[in-house]
């Protein structure tokens, strides 16, 4: 993904959240620091018997989220972008 909010933005941390199914809220695979200007490369490992789809979210940590899900959620910081959904075959 590429994310240009403009100049206020420039250099600003974000969160990459790896999402999978989870109970009453997305679960989080991974949480991976990242800035707006640097590209982040990662690996997580998924396993498509835990679950059938990954998304990626990117978040300011800075900011909560306005509609925060159970307490202490990595999510729970405001949702900037969301990827498409990868769905994943055994």
């Amino acid at each position: 993904m590429d994310l240009d909010r403009g100049p206020d933005w420039l250099g600003k941390p974000l969160n990459i959240q790896v999402l999978r199914p989870g109970s009453g809220a997305p679960a989080v695979a991974e949480v991976v620091p990242a800035t707006s200007v640097s590209p982040a490369e990662f690996t997580v490992p998924l396993d498509v018997e835990d679950a059938a789809w990954v998304v990626l979210r990117i978040s300011d940590p800075s900011h909560p989220n306005g509609q925060p899900g159970p307490s202490g959620h990595p999510c729970n910081d405001l949702g900037v972008v969301y990827s498409s959904p990868w769905w994943l075959e055994p």
